[in-house]
């Protein structure tokens, strides 16, 4: 079924007008940038999916030209923290909420319909509280100790490759439930939005990081798995919130494997 909407998706979305919606809507569904509202039909966030990665590019693009616009007048740690800024306010904070939801519902409830309620819920606990502070404050130190160019490689790849996480996610998973945004994104992309959604990712990686490329994504595909098996043993499968906290957790590991390479003078 998947295949033969991406065709009819594919036959649709021949012209240039029709590929700029996808990517508008990709970019209305993960960013707050100003782009003009776009009517969307039946599946148009599903096929959007396939600009996540291309999407990440743009972030991280936008918050590595903020990190080169502060570190040479403040240094590197106040760099790190305006990146990071920067990234949180382009996106409203959107994958941080599903990191908080998800560390507050998975490990605050007793069972599975328990820890839900929590994700659904618009407060949040100690868990979430603490993913959240732990994971920004992770981001601004490992982006502390780079230089512009490892901070270019750590910023695009990371943003790029955790949103084409997101898809992996979806192909591991079963959504728990149809409401949400996140059960409308849930399902896979057939072979077209896929290949897409590669194609993207590697050409940002290979030029970015040369031949590490294969360690940052098994980075980002190891943190991928275990949220998966965690998702799965204590809420049955996915949800929105899980896929945000995947790209949090996988952002984390690219910045850190990048990070690392950097430090052995790996490049």
């Amino acid at each position: 079924m998947d295949q033969v909407e991406d065709a009819a998706a594919a036959h649709r979305g021949l012209g240039p007008v029709q590929a700029l919606q996808v990517l508008v809507v990709g970019l209305q569904f993960l960013t707050r940038l100003p782009v003009p509202a776009v009517p969307m039909v039946e599946g148009d966030l599903r096929r959007a999916t396939a600009v996540f990665p291309l999407v990440g590019a743009l972030v991280g693009g936008i918050a590595l030209g903020a990190w080169a616009l502060v570190e040479p007048l403040l240094g590197a740690l106040p760099a790190a923290v305006a990146a990071v800024a920067v990234a949180v306010a382009v996106t409203g904070a959107f994958h941080e909420d599903g990191l908080a939801d998800t560390y507050d519902g998975l490990w605050g409830g007793w069972d599975p319909t328990a820890r839900v309620e929590i994700m659904r819920d618009s407060r949040i606990g100690t868990y979430g509280a603490c993913a959240l502070l732990l994971g920004l404050a992770a981001r601004i130190g490992l982006l502390a100790g780079l230089t512009l160019p490892g901070a270019a490689r750590a910023l695009l790849v990371g943003h790029t490759v955790s949103r084409a996480a997101i898809l992996v996610q979806i192909r591991w998973l079963a959504p728990i439930s149809d409401r949400g945004s996140g059960a409308q994104v849930a399902d896979p992309l057939g072979l077209l939005g896929s290949s897409v959604a590669a194609l993207t990712t590697i050409v940002v990686c290979v030029p970015t990081v040369g031949w590490w490329t294969p360690a940052v994504l098994a980075a980002a595909l190891l943190v991928t798995a275990a949220l998966r098996r965690a998702a799965r043993r204590r809420i049955g499968g996915l949800t929105g919130d899980v896929l945000g906290a995947t790209q949090q957790l996988a952002l984390l590991a690219v910045l850190a494997t990048v990070v690392a390479i950097d430090r052995a003078d790996g490049w």
